[in-house]
């Protein structure tokens, strides 16, 4: 990512691979449900505010990292020319 953008440290914070329900699910899974712990984590992670939420932030972050990435390419070409 560019370090010129005010953006980049926060946006370095947001998650950035599976939703994190599966993660969860596959957890509480593991042994059937009896950890209370994991079943609120896994209830908070399907709450529809959190998916849509982790969702727009993946979002977010990987159209940053585009356009990051785009300005960086832009630039190499008008220093080569």
């Amino acid at each position: 990512m560019d370090p010129d953008s005010p953006k980049s440290g926060w946006a370095k914070r947001l998650p950035s691979g599976p939703p994190l329900r599966d993660e969860f699910a596959s957890l509480v899974d593991s042994d059937q449900g009896r950890d209370d712990a994991e079943n609120g984590y896994f209830e908070s992670a399907n709450d529809p505010q959190f998916v849509t939420t982790e969702t727009a932030q993946r979002r977010f972050k990987s159209q940053l990292r585009r356009r990051l990435r785009h300005r960086a390419a832009k630039a190499r070409e008008r220093k080569s020319e």
